[in-house]
């Protein structure tokens, strides 16, 4: 049998192979033969009517049950005669095929290209560390009062009111056209700052005649077109919401189960700082992640990916019992940067010797125990298995290369936008 590989990209191929007319006949007629004692033929008992009749009278049907018992043989072993490892199934793009002629079937499949990781040290990694500042601890607690407030009505309007109104669309007779329902914080939403403004110090009923936008603002709102921008509207106050936010004191804190404000102050400020290590730490792993996949770039199988993104989605479209199918594409990015990753450390992990001793093992259990807020001795019970496993190792010998890594790379700050940059030349100038 004959065979001829074409590479499509780096992780597809197409396989073309002839399969000598001899060998084709003899396999479709050990397929006839297989079939002939189930076959009825009018004016014959069954299995006993002429191969000649039964091919007039069910050639296709014979042909494709060829095809489904034999096609994936040749398949099989035109892989094997090439010494090829494909990653999924191999599907048949074309197969042509007469009775008493050669059969040349085409095929596509695909690979885990191989993968070479040169670019692993001095490398120049994009990062900057999250520090902590006193200003956190403030928005952590203004937070807290928000959720505590009370909603009241109020009487008149003022900044931070919660604001329900119906816009209403004015043709140029001042007659209206269109109404349409929006709430929004009063000086703090996408409207403009005269909008602000001439809602400021009005009381339910009122009805305000203003613009929305101002003439070079970015529209948001997708009702509102650039055409009638420039408009007036006439704007219906329905509802005015004021938040009532609680005193910062001993009382408020003790209600959230804190000794007194200077305490819940300090443990928030503790809270923060180790949330603050945790994301510093996991943003520099996807950091020198997302530097070794730029410069060591390579394709992977779209199977591959969709296979992984699948098992990532399921577990939430379960949850919520949607169509996990939908959620793929959503999956699909992070599928792809997990696996990548994984193929990169496992290809440094070849070129660099590392050991993994029982003090490394005490070190990641530490620092799990302490993860979980629980102590070590209790969670080496609770999670022996998991130390012991194959895996728990494996995480090592990952966090000793990305160390590694670390140690020999170069830490620059993030690239600036371009908008962000024009905005300083602007300053400069």
């Amino acid at each position: 049998m004959e065979s001829k590989i074409i590479e499509i990209s780096q992780c597809t191929r197409e396989l073309t192979l002839k399969v000598p007319a001899e060998k084709a006949l003899e396999d479709y007629k050990s397929v006839l033969n297989s079939l002939k004692k189930h076959v009825s033929i009018p004016g014959f008992r069954k299995g006993k009517a002429p191969v000649s009749i039964i091919e007039r009278n069910y050639f296709d049907n014979i042909k494709e049950e060829f095809y489904n018992k034999k096609i994936n043989d040749y398949y099989k072993q035109a892989i094997e005669e090439n010494n090829i490892k494909p990653y999924n199934q191999g599907e048949a793009t074309k197969i042509e095929w007469e009775k008493g002629k050669e059969l040349i079937a085409t095929f596509k499949f695909e690979i885990i290209p191989e993968i070479q990781v040169k670019k692993f040290k001095n490398l120049e990694i994009p990062y900057e560390k999250i520090e902590f500042k006193n200003d956190m601890v403030k928005a952590t607690l203004e937070d807290f009062r928000n959720k505590m407030a009370n909603i009241v009505d109020a009487e008149l309007s003022n900044i931070s009111d919660i604001i329900s109104a119906t816009i209403k669309f004015l043709d140029e007779k001042g007659s209206t056209t269109k109404e349409i329902a929006r709430e929004f914080i009063l000086g703090e939403n996408q409207y403009s700052k005269e909008f602000n403004k001439n809602l400021t110090n009005v009381k339910v009923g009122d009805e305000i005649e203003t613009k929305l936008f101002s003439k070079n603002q970015k529209i948001e709102d997708k009702e509102i077109g650039d055409n009638i921008q420039d408009r007036n509207f006439l704007v219906k106050i329905n509802e005015i919401k004021r938040k009532i936010l609680p005193e910062l004191n001993d009382a408020f804190a003790k209600d959230l189960e804190y000794e007194s404000l200077i305490d819940m102050k300090t443990k928030i400020e503790e809270e923060l700082k180790i949330k603050i290590e945790k994301d510093n730490n996991e943003i520099l792993k996807n950091s020198i992640l997302t530097t070794l996949i730029e410069k060591n770039p390579f394709e992977l199988p779209s199977s591959l990916i969709n296979n992984y993104a699948e098992t990532l989605a399921k577990p939430y479209a379960d949850a919520y019992k949607i169509d996990f199918q939908k959620l793929i594409p959503l999956y699909a990015q992070t599928a792809e940067f997990n696996i990548k990753s994984h193929y990169i450390l496992e290809e440094i992990k070849k070129t660099e010797k590392v050991n993994v001793s029982e003090s490394d093992k005490e070190a990641m259990i530490i620092e799990a125990a302490k993860n979980l807020k629980m102590d070590m001795e209790n969670y080496k019970k609770m999670y022996k298995k998991q130390i012991e496993s194959e895996d728990f190792k494996h995480a090592i010998i990952e966090s000793k290369l990305l160390k590694m890594i670390e140690k020999n790379s170069k830490f620059i700050p993030y690239p600036k936008k371009e908008n962000e940059d024009n905005n300083k030349d602007k300053k400069n100038k």
